[in-house]
């Protein structure tokens, strides 16, 4: 964008010097142009006073010739054509310096135009238009050395009057004017098509200065363009930057939101660490219950992740459901533009049938000036016919009053009445000039009416070029707004399939949820089932332990009154040989107590381990009956509370091991009443 905007601002430069160029060329040329139509209308005006000259030479020389004269008068019309002829010189020099200067103005254009060969057809028109300034120029400038000729004659004339054999002078000229007239009469005969000429070459060049003029006013607004959409870029260039300010603060906040996630995670990372190295630093009898636990742990991880992305999945769901409206919103905009654009398309077709209507009725018109043009053009084309048949006649009208008036005096009323045939074809010649200019200021004011006609036909064409030019950018709008709405249909199907199968996974999960907490829900009843009759057990024991505490009381009462019994019989004399082993080996207190203890700490062992192989059997029920999935605050309570877990399992080894101690206290009365029993068989044998 900002390569775009140099290029725009070097351009706009470039532009504002070649339109000082085209200007500056433009203000030589029309200067140029009206140097030659006032030079020209000089020109023309310089001829009346010429044909007048030529008259009053004719009549002196009448009157030379003729010895009838009278001399005062004759002397006065000599003075007056001496005057006229040093004033048509006078005006005749100027005319010839005025076009010296016109030459070089036309050479120094032809330099400056020479300058601005880049503008290409524009510099084709501007030469070509000084081209036929210059032939025009050419072509004044022989008519002015006509005329200055003409004025040395009239001088010379003048001299000859004034000189004293000015009669053989005038002989002696007589020829040489008969020639003059001659080469008059043709110039006069090429005034009219001279004439002709050089308006044909003004308007040609009023043409090209209307054109140039129109290709100015295109460049300098050519030049506006480029300097609204140099503005409009630097705009664009502005909210661009702007734009990319904005992304790139919410790219570091997104870069530094993810640091603190980041961050957290690691946090959550070294917490966890931290807990798996206290759970390994635990008792090496629970590890295969830690792996377990552990086991479990990571699947509730991965199905809390699994919930997760269920919740992300779901909220970008709902993202892109706010997404779809904006879209089908955009897509209803759109839907609109391409209504709009459908009527400015029929309007612009309307207003096209009209346009085309209206030049076909513009041409009609200018092909009916064109045959009006025509008609005038053949009536002008009569009129000069009939303009130089009169001038014929008048030349040999005056020819034969020449050779009459040389040939005999005595023909004076032959001369007088073709005098008046002279000035009835003069007036002839007037109302036959009058009537050609009539039809050449008519066929001006056609010239006008055309140029008009076709001014109104060019800015119709060009409303129609605009039209049509509107109507492809409209037509560009509607395929690119129609290629914009089959994307977004696209994009839509798009979001839609992939909405169903997010809604299709999300059904999945949230069926895979009820099915997880309903197991979860069965597993917590079998636990409250054995917890309530792990309770109903305890109680069992505990009045087992009651039952079994009193007994025991019993027992060691009996066993101190046997021992008592026993060290009376000692005392006694009984036969030795009959009690030899009760003899030797009386049961003494110590022994029973050492043999209980021996007992006891045999079954403590072996009932230790059954006990922890009891333990070991009914974890492993429990693991395998607990749920694998729990909602998320059981699994937080779960991750986040170990030690309960560890309080529930010394709770049960104690109960177990109550259970276990009571069974080993009543095993080890059983085997005291079994040995007080085989010590007391002596006796009964000895009362027998």
């Amino acid at each position: 964008m900002e390569d775009h905007a140099v290029c725009d601002i070097n351009v706009v430069p470039s532009n504002e010097s070649g339109v000082q160029e085209l200007e500056s060329s433009m203000k030589v040329l029309t200067k140029v142009d009206l140097d030659l139509a006032y030079s020209s209308e000089k020109l023309a005006n310089l001829h009346v006073p010429l044909v007048y000259l030529l008259a009053q030479q004719n009549d002196l020389e009448a009157m030379a010739t003729a010895n009838n004269y009278i001399l005062a008068d004759f002397i006065e019309k000599v003075l007056a054509f001496n005057l006229l002829s040093s004033i048509l010189d006078s005006e005749v020099r100027e005319l010839d310096s005025y076009m010296d200067n016109l030459r070089v103005d036309i050479v120094d254009a032809r330099q400056k135009i020479s300058s601005c060969r880049h503008l290409g057809e524009l510099y084709s028109i501007m030469k070509g238009k000084l081209n036929d300034s210059e032939e025009s120029l050419k072509q004044s400038r022989q008519q002015i050395s006509e005329v200055k000729m003409q004025s040395e004659r009239f001088q010379r004339t003048v001299l000859a009057f004034t000189h004293e054999n000015w009669k053989t002078d005038i002989a002696t000229d007589l020829s040489e004017n008969a020639q003059l007239s001659n080469k008059n009469a043709m110039s006069n005969l090429r005034m009219p098509r001279q004439q002709r000429h050089n308006l044909w070459m003004l308007e040609k060049s009023l043409t090209r200065e209307l054109y140039l003029e129109k290709k100015l006013a295109e460049s300098r607004q050519n030049e506006e363009e480029l300097k609204v959409k140099l503005h409009h870029t630097e705009q664009v260039s502005f909210r661009m930057e702007e734009a990319a300010e904005v992304v790139w603060g919410r790219f570091l906040e997104a870069e530094n939101a993810a640091e603190v996630l980041q961050g957290i995670s690691k946090e959550l990372l070294g917490r966890l660490q931290l807990v798996h190295f206290n759970l390994n630093g635990s008792i090496q009898q629970e590890s295969e219950l830690k792996s377990k636990l552990q086991a479990s742990l990571e699947e509730l991880r991965a199905k809390d992740t699994a919930l997760l992305k269920l919740h992300d999945i779901l909220a970008e769901n709902i993202k892109k459901d706010v997404e779809l409206s904006a879209l089908r919103e955009k897509v209803m905009l759109l839907e609109k533009q391409l209504k709009e654009s459908q009527l400015q398309l029929k309007n612009v077709n309307a207003t096209n049938e009209s346009s085309e209507e209206k030049l076909g009725e513009m041409e009609s018109l200018v092909a009916s000036l064109k045959e009006s043009i025509y008609v005038a053009e053949v009536k002008a084309e009569n009129a000069e016919l009939k303009v130089a048949e009169l001038t014929g006649t008048n030349m040999e009208l005056t020819e034969e009053m020449s050779f009459l008036k040389g040939s005999a005096t005595g023909t004076e009323k032959k001369v007088g009445s073709l005098e008046k045939q002279l000035r009835e074809v003069e007036i002839q010649l007037q109302h036959a000039k009058a009537s050609s200019e009539a039809s050449q200021e008519q066929q001006n004011m056609l010239y006008a009416a055309i140029w008009d006609m076709e001014t109104l036909i060019e800015d119709l064409k060009s409303k129609v070029s605009k039209a049509e030019i509107k109507i492809e950018s409209t037509e560009e709008q509607c395929i690119m707004l129609s290629e914009t709405n089959a994307e977004l249909n696209a994009e839509i199907t798009v979001l839609r399939d992939r909405v169903e199968y997010l809604e299709l996974s999300l059904d999945q999960a949230n069926n895979a949820k009820l099915a997880s907490a309903e197991e979860l829900n069965s597993r917590i009843k079998l636990i409250m089932d054995m917890a309530m009759q792990l309770a109903v057990e305890r109680e069992r024991i505990q009045n087992q332990m009651h039952v079994l505490t009193m007994e025991k009381k019993l027992l060691v009462e009996k066993i101190w009154n046997t021992e008592k019994d026993a060290t009376e019989c000692n005392n006694k004399d009984i036969d030795n040989k009959e009690l030899p082993s009760f003899k030797c080996n009386p049961p003494s207190a110590t022994s029973i107590k050492t043999s209980v203890e021996d007992v006891t700490y045999s079954l403590d062992k072996s009932f230790q381990a059954e006990l922890h192989n009891e333990l070991e059997d009914r974890v492993d029920e429990a693991s395998a009956e607990a749920p694998d999935c729990d909602n998320d605050a059981g699994a937080s309570s779960s991750v986040n509370s170990p030690t309960g877990s560890d309080t529930e399992l010394d709770n049960v080894e104690v109960v177990e091991a109550k259970r276990l101690s009571l069974k080993s206290v009543f095993m080890v009365i059983v085997l005291i009443s079994a040995i007080y029993l085989l010590n007391q068989e002596p006796f009964l044998v000895d009362e027998l």
